[in-house]
């Protein structure tokens, strides 16, 4: 391990033989590149011990159209700066999947410009701007769900807080609570940060399943809301959990990933027809932490494309708008937009024909948020995109 002089290393990585094979892994190989402390140096598991101790925060990257731009990277880790308690304190494992593709097909960005992020990124690991980072780098294109089972053979703390590249805390956390709560009642094995998909989850589920959800759990000052799927968007959870049961049981394949396979394929069918929920429900254990809004943001990094930053100067960088339920469809009306200097969504190509989509506001087909005629009336405050409605004001 290399000594915390602040200059990253090289060094050949083969996976965990011992762990590979038992979860049908390719034995592919990958190298990791250091830069200071080793990934979740701190074990010990006691009540006393702060939440940067016993979490690894695992990121995980891949091609994206905006590559070789920094942008979104250093977006993510600027809303954890900003956001995450006690950040400075976290052991960062950085997974960056690799390039070739075995079924051929291109990727979002050229060959070219994802080599040159990666070596972007390895120049900030050593100048000290990722903080107490580890670098995965994989040789081949795993897929998320992979590149994820390479990343926890790395990791040696009992918890990790898993995030993808695009998503952004838009709201202050402390993971402090959430690993006590863990602690202190085991049947609780996943706590996922509030995103648009859990405002208003309850009411949802009931209208459009016909599901009552199991009682919340209220602990460590924790609203611990049942959740029916097991997500991949920023959560919380135990490495032992993953390894010995999510990753077994969802048996995944080159490009697949956890939400699907053990979510959608596994979970849901058995929630949905169970016969006894809450039973059915606590052999999965997952939940969200209810705040009644937004904390995590989706940028859709498969989308977004890097802009010149000085072209964006007449937009203020932050989130705008609200996210609230309706009072007459099964989902959330969503008018709000992240703005961030350097990215950009591709201009819209005219549309032809009739709106095929479902508007957001009202929840009928055929016209888009912008013609509805529902657009502009009052919203409902009490949940919005990490802030209070009345604070948020639209860019001038």
């Amino acid at each position: 391990m290399p000594s915390s002089g602040g200059k990253s290393r090289g060094m050949s990585l083969e996976p965990n033989s011992s762990s590979w094979p038992l979860l049908g892994l390719p034995h592919t190989g990958c190298r990791a590149k250091y830069r200071g402390m080793g990934v979740g140096s701190k074990t010990t598991t006691s009540l006393g011990s702060s939440a940067s101790e016993l979490v690894t925060l695992v990121v995980t990257t891949s091609p994206i159209p905006s590559h070789p731009s920094l942008v979104l990277l250093r977006t993510l880790l600027n809303s954890f700066r900003k956001h995450l308690v006690d950040f400075e304190n976290y052991n960062l494992l950085l997974v960056c999947d690799g390039f070739s593709r075995s079924d051929g097909k291109d990727q979002l960005c050229s060959k070219e410009a994802y080599q040159q992020f990666l070596d972007s990124v390895q120049e900030l690991c050593a100048s000290g701007e990722l903080g107490n980072c580890q670098i995965l780098e994989l040789k081949s294109c795993h897929g998320y769900g992979l590149a994820l089972s390479a990343a926890l053979a790395e990791v040696v703390t009992e918890f990790v807080f898993v995030v993808q590249h695009d998503w952004l805390l838009v709201k202050d956390v402390d993971l402090g609570p959430v690993v006590n709560a863990m602690d202190l009642d085991a049947t609780i094995k996943y706590v996922g940060l509030q995103s648009l998909t859990t405002l208003d989850y309850a009411r949802r589920m009931q209208l459009r399943y016909n599901l009552q959800l199991p009682p919340d759990r209220h602990l460590c000052g924790l609203r611990l809301v049942p959740q029916l799927l097991w997500y991949d968007k920023p959560h919380l959870t135990r490495k032992k959990h993953y390894l010995e049961v999510v990753l077994p049981e969802a048996k995944m394949g080159v490009f697949q990933n956890p939400e699907r396979r053990y979510g959608v394929d596994q979970m849901w069918p058995k929630l949905l027809h169970a016969e006894n929920l809450e039973e059915e429900h606590l052999r999965h254990g997952t939940f969200f932490w209810d705040v009644g809004a937004e904390v995590v943001y989706h940028l859709s990094g498969r989308k977004l494309l890097a802009v010149d930053e000085d072209a964006e100067t007449e937009r203020p960088e932050g989130l705008y708008g609200v996210a609230t339920a309706t009072a007459t469809f099964t989902s959330v009306a969503a008018d709000r937009t992240m703005y961030i200097a350097g990215l950009a969504l591709p201009k819209a190509k005219g549309q032809s024909g009739r709106f095929k989509g479902r508007c957001y506001v009202c929840g009928e087909r055929g016209h888009s948020k912008s013609n509805c005629s529902m657009t502009g009336l009052e919203r409902k405050p009490e949940a919005v995109a990490g802030l209070c409605a009345e604070s948020i004001k639209p860019p001038h």
